[in-house]
C-alpha cells in the first residue's frame, strides 16, 4: 500500500504542477498582453512627440518669418518718419529763410524795431482775440436752437 501512497504522492505533486504550469501560463499571457499593450503606447507617444516637434519646428519657423516681417515694418515706418522729420527741418528752414527776407525788405523800408515788434503784437492780439470765445454771441445761438 505504500505504493499506491507514493503514487498518491506522486499524482498530487504531479497536480500541483500542473496547476503551478497553468497558473505561470496565464500570468506569462498577461505579461505579454500587458507588454504589447505598453509598447503600443510607447508607439504612440513617440508618435505624439514627433508631430509636436514638426508643430514646435513650423511654429518657430512661423515666429521668425513674422519677427522679420515686423523688423522689416520698423525699418520702414523709421525711414518715412525721418523722411518726414527731414522734410519738417526743411519746411522750418524755408520759414527761417522767409522771416529773415521778410526782415530784409521790412530794414529796407525803414521799418524801426519797435514798428515791427506793435506789428508783430497787433497780429498776436488778433489771432487771441480770434481764439476767444464771445459768450453772448453762444448765449444768443443757444437761445436760437432752444426756441
Amino acid at each position: 500500500m505504500q505504493e499506491n501512497g507514493t503514487v498518491q504522492q506522486l499524482s498530487e505533486a504531479l497536480n500541483q504542477l500542473l496547476d503551478a504550469y497553468e497558473i505561470l501560463q496565464k500570468e506569462s499571457k498577461e505579461f505579454k498582453e500587458d507588454n504589447d499593450r505598453l509598447k503600443k503606447e510607447i508607439d504612440d507617444l513617440q508618435l505624439q512627440n514627433k508631430e509636436l516637434e514638426s508643430r514646435l519646428t513650423e511654429l518657430d519657423n512661423a515666429t521668425q518669418h513674422n519677427s522679420t516681417e515686423m523688423d522689416t515694418m520698423l525699418e520702414r515706418i523709421e525711414s518715412v518718419l525721418s523722411s518726414n522729420e527731414q522734410k519738417k527741418e526743411d519746411i522750418i528752414q524755408d520759414d527761417i529763410e522767409s522771416i529773415i527776407d521778410q526782415e530784409i525788405k521790412v530794414s529796407d523800408h525803414n521799418v524801426t524795431i519797435e514798428e515791427a515788434m506793435e506789428v508783430n503784437n497787433s497780429v498776436s492780439e488778433k489771432k487771441e482775440e480770434n481764439k476767444e470765445i464771445d459768450l453772448g454771441r453762444m448765449q444768443s445761438l443757444l437761445n436760437g436752437f432752444n426756441n
